[in-house]
């Protein structure tokens, strides 16, 4: 994954800068294919279709896009424009004949981007809003090395100073987060092309029961806080989805390199051998990325552990753990939080328990815990994945 120079696109005779030349490129990226050839780029397109859609979408990305959605509907961001009548009119309208004319125009798996047209060696997509109009062009090009890649550029052109500010606001979360995320996809999709079930087949279905009155006894009793404000509880079948084991020493091997205690009892996580810990990790990881700082320290304020320790996941402090379950705590000046890992009865669950400590608690989670609600699902399958991969 490597973010590349601007002149990279533009000094090449792409079709589309006939169409763009009042856009700037916000950014290129390169996405690896090894062992791809000069004729393979209906292949990719064809692998990163299948692999899309909002629930294979990688959980930065996700949760990103989820608070943006909640943030535009309220301001008025995503309202789409390049309708008849609009002031933003679609570069459809400047394909010459020969572009109109391409057969196979697709999303390419960037829904809701649509196709402006799609050729041997690339294609181009475009989403304009009453913020900005923007282009997505995938181009088919020499690695260097004998091979060749995808080139991933983002051209964009500002609605005005709302338009301005709104992409100088997102510049650090799309860089940092939502294209090295979606470059990864693009390269995984390419990994995975044919592969039966590579992308996991139909999701798995999971469980919730949100409310204090609503969560049952044992995930509720595995809990430290005095007082619960806010209590929610997702639960996956591990049985379905993390596969069979095959004996003592596969299970033993999954946990090694989990922290200290990940192991003490390998059959707890029925259905997979893994450890209450070793799913918390999948869940959560030794140490909290990028959106997991900016939710829980950014937004919540809540103190975490730095580094990698067998006594912290994601920065959360093991404070109890029991023989199939465990329990992760961190607090801010508003808010106390539990996390609680359970794997038994061939089932995996996370339940999220919070007191609020100060009145601003009442105004800040509410909007987040929908965002977390909506994601909750998405993370458990994702670990699901890495606890099958381990």
């Amino acid at each position: 994954m490597t973010r590349l120079p601007d002149h990279v696109h533009t000094e090449r005779p792409w079709r589309v800068h006939e169409l763009t030349g009042d856009f700037r490129v916000e950014d290129v990226w390169a996405v690896r294919t090894p062992g791809a050839g000069p004729d393979d780029f209906p292949t990719l397109l064809a692998a990163m279709r299948a692999s899309a859609g909002p629930a294979k979408a990688p959980l930065p990305s996700r949760f990103l896009f989820a608070v943006r959605r909640r943030i535009s509907a309220l301001l008025g961001w995503d309202k789409p424009l390049t309708g008849a009548g609009d002031p933003v009119p679609s570069l459809r309208g400047r394909l010459p004949r020969d572009l109109r004319e391409a057969p196979g125009r697709s999303d390419a798996g960037l829904a809701p981007l649509a196709s402006l047209y799609e050729l041997d060696d690339e294609c181009a997509l475009e989403r304009a809003t009453t913020t900005v109009h923007a282009v997505i062009h995938l181009g088919w090009a020499p690695d260097g090395i004998g091979g060749h890649e995808l080139r991933m550029a983002v051209l964009v052109k500002p609605n005005g100073l709302r338009g301005r500010l709104y992409m100088a606001a997102i510049a650090p979360f799309r860089r940092l987060v939502v294209f090295p995320a979606l470059v990864r996809q693009r390269e995984r999709a390419w990994r995975d092309r044919g592969r039966p079930g590579a992308e996991g087949g139909g999701a798995a279905a999971v469980g919730r029961a949100v409310g204090t009155h609503e969560i049952p006894e044992s995930i509720r009793a595995l809990g430290s806080l005095s007082r619960i404000d806010y209590a929610d509880v997702f639960t996956l079948s591990t049985e379905t989805n993390a596969g069979t084991d095959t004996d003592a020493d596969t299970n033993a091997s999954a946990c090694t390199g989990a922290g200290a205690g990940a192991c003490t009892n390998a059959s707890a996580g029925a259905g997979t051998g893994a450890t209450a810990e070793l799913w918390a990790r999948a869940l959560f990881g030794d140490v909290p990325d990028p959106v997991e700082r900016l939710i829980w320290q950014g937004l919540l304020g809540l103190r975490l552990s730095r580094g990698r320790s067998p006594g912290t996941v994601a920065g959360w402090r093991i404070a109890e753990r029991g023989e199939d379950w465990i329990r992760l705590e961190a607090a801010s000046w508003f808010l106390t939080g539990n996390l609680v890992v359970r794997a038994a009865d061939g089932q995996v669950s996370l339940g999220t328990f919070l007191r609020y400590d100060h009145p601003l608690a009442r105004a800040v989670w509410p909007p987040l815990s929908a965002v977390h609600r909506r994601l909750a699902p998405g993370l458990l399958r994702d670990a699901a994945a890495t606890v099958r991969a381990a």
